[in-house]
């Protein structure tokens, strides 16, 4: 070690403001910004199944647009509803799932919940005749092999 007489000056640390350099810029993470300005719901849409959703309370009601909305932009009954894409519509996460609850006690929709993640929604659209068009949409071309089929 060297003997050095000068003592430490602390002000030898400082920096000077045209030497310091500014922060990067934050990385901004999450979705993307949608490039559709202007948001509207595709139809045909089912005025007596909004019509129902509307007895259930504005956040269902609201919640049912913008399940609308994705039926349209997916182009499928079955879609995965998130809080940011409800966001959008003014309804907050635990309004959210009170109102999905609320829709499908009314049988107006089906939720299959994946824990902590958003949950995949299915819109129960009847047809005409009172039946579930989703439901008809679900049965099989074939026999069931498990049912009687003999006319005995």
């Amino acid at each position: 070690m060297s003997n050095n007489s000068s003592p430490w000056d602390p002000t030898s640390l400082t920096l000077v403001q045209s030497e310091a350099k500014s922060p990067a810029p934050p990385v901004r993470r999450g979705r993307k910004v949608s490039p559709i300005k202007d948001k509207f719901i595709k139809g045909p849409v089912d005025v007596r199944w909004l019509s129902q959703a509307r007895k259930l309370g504005v956040s269902a009601l609201w919640v049912g647009l913008g399940l609308w909305f994705l039926r349209g932009l997916k182009r499928s009954d079955s879609v995965v509803v998130s809080n940011l894409m409800l966001e959008d519509f003014g309804v907050l996460p635990d309004a959210k799932n009170r109102a999905l609850r609320k829709l499908e006690k009314a049988g107006l929709i089906a939720v299959e919940r994946k824990g902590k993640r958003s949950p995949l929604v299915t819109l129960i659209v009847p047809k005409d005749d009172g039946t579930s068009l989703n439901a008809a949409s679900r049965t099989s071309p074939f026999p069931d092999p498990m049912k009687d089929h003999s006319h005995a």
